[in-house]
């Protein structure tokens, strides 16, 4: 099994405001949930904004792969992630001020591609993220996360 991070780097703010213009054009709320989005990436401000996540590439059925494996692939991903958030990526080093979103979604490894196993992955996706320091789910689906004065990330 691979896992691969990534960053997605955005040039503006407000480029990632217009996804979420694009993705909601026909929503009857859809200035209320853009004037949201604005406030939680602190839009007023000079920062840049990213989003973040991992693909994972399987060399065998996820079943397949012991309780014990599992736990030090999951425990590699954790260190592996950790230094990522904190030194950066693909030559991309946190500032003070810049905000993360991930978006946590994906299957439950063991139980197939169903709805409710989506809705399983989505909620222990969820509580990873947090455990790298980004806040709850919220209701456009992401999880967001911003870089103290220190390059510590604490949750929005």
């Amino acid at each position: 099994m691979a896992i691969y991070t990534f960053i997605i780097m955005y040039q503006t703010k407000k480029s990632y405001l217009y996804l979420e213009f694009i993705d909601n054009y026909n929503c009857p709320d859809l200035k209320d949930r853009i004037r949201k989005l604005a406030e939680r990436i602190y839009f007023h401000e000079k920062t840049r904004v990213a989003e973040v996540g991992y693909e994972v590439k399987y060399t065998k059925q996820p079943d397949e792969f012991s309780l014990e494996e599992r736990k030090k692939i999951f425990y590699y991903f954790m260190k592996y992630t950790y230094k990522n958030l904190e030194e950066g990526m693909v030559k991309l080093s946190p500032r003070p001020g810049d905000v993360l979103a991930a978006k946590p979604h994906g299957p439950k490894i063991n139980e197939g591609f169903t709805e409710s196993s989506l809705v399983l992955g989505k909620h222990q996706r969820s509580l990873v993220a947090r455990k790298f320091g980004f806040g709850e789910l919220q209701d456009d689906g992401f999880q967001y996360a911003r870089y103290d004065e220190n390059c510590v990330l604490r949750p929005i």
